[in-house]
């Protein structure tokens, strides 16, 4: 991700309506996966560390990411438990998390082989436990916001559900979430797409949100989060999946 990009996502992510509405949705799915109080939580590519915010209130987290500016970020924050590594090569033993989440991660270009690196999160996940995937869905979309944040693939609710079958593990539930939206969403990125916006380099979409904004946006996220907990959805700008390592 270009380096400035780490910058607005820190300024922006605890209150953004996008980063908010992602918490709200994640913990839909989470609360239905039944956590076990005090469970051992690595978090791949912790980024900035805003779903921190969502994970302390489900166990204990070990936070990842290949990139020192995304750590220095989480510093800031306060959070302790983190360490420098990428896909496919973490640095834990076979077995050693009751729960991994994966939150946007897969998509990027520094992950050369999705399937590999499906195949070490099934590794490092204890026999029963939980994994929790969310990334950028439908391949039409790519546009400059992925060329900003160096993503080079999305997936549909098949292609994410084959990944994980492919590499181990069952999969409970997968659905697209940022649903609701998604009427202006697609357009918008459909848009960007046609017209090229964000040059060579890409534009992403993250800045900050006037207060009404966020109120209004924040609400249509509670009602799509109360959904998600309900049911999966049949369009989305994103998708998320929930599996277990079988055992």
């Amino acid at each position: 991700m270009n380096a400035e990009e780490y910058e607005k996502m820190y300024q922006v992510e605890d209150h953004h309506w996008w980063f908010s509405g992602k918490r709200k949705l994640v913990g839909a799915v989470l609360r239905k996966a039944h956590i076990a109080p005090g469970s051992s939580i690595l978090d791949v590519g912790c980024g900035t560390g805003g779903m921190h915010l969502l994970l302390k209130d489900f166990g204990n987290i070990t936070g990842v990411d290949g990139s020192e500016i995304a750590l220095s970020f989480n510093r800031k924050r306060g959070i302790a438990k983190l360490g420098r590594a990428s896909l496919p090569n973490l640095p834990f033993r076979d077995g050693a998390f009751d729960v991994v989440t994966i939150f946007d991660v897969l998509y990027h270009r520094a992950v050369g082989d999705d399937a590999a690196a499906a195949r070490e999160l099934f590794r490092v996940l204890k026999p029963g436990g939980t994994i929790v995937v969310t990334d950028s869905a439908l391949p039409c979309l790519t546009g400059p916001h992925d060329v900003s944040m160096h993503g080079t693939r999305r997936y549909t609710r098949r292609s994410i559900s084959n990944l994980l079958q492919n590499a181990g593990f069952s999969v409970d539930r997968s659905s697209y979430m940022n649903s609701l939206l998604s009427p202006v969403s697609i357009p918008w990125r459909l848009l960007q797409k046609w017209t090229g916006g964000g040059g060579e380099h890409g534009h992403s979409d993250v800045a900050p949100a006037p207060d009404w904004i966020n109120l209004i946006f924040s609400a249509i996220y509670t009602i799509e989060a109360a959904l998600l907990g309900a049911m999966n959805l049949p369009i989305g700008t994103s998708v998320i999946a929930l599996g277990r390592r079988p055992g």
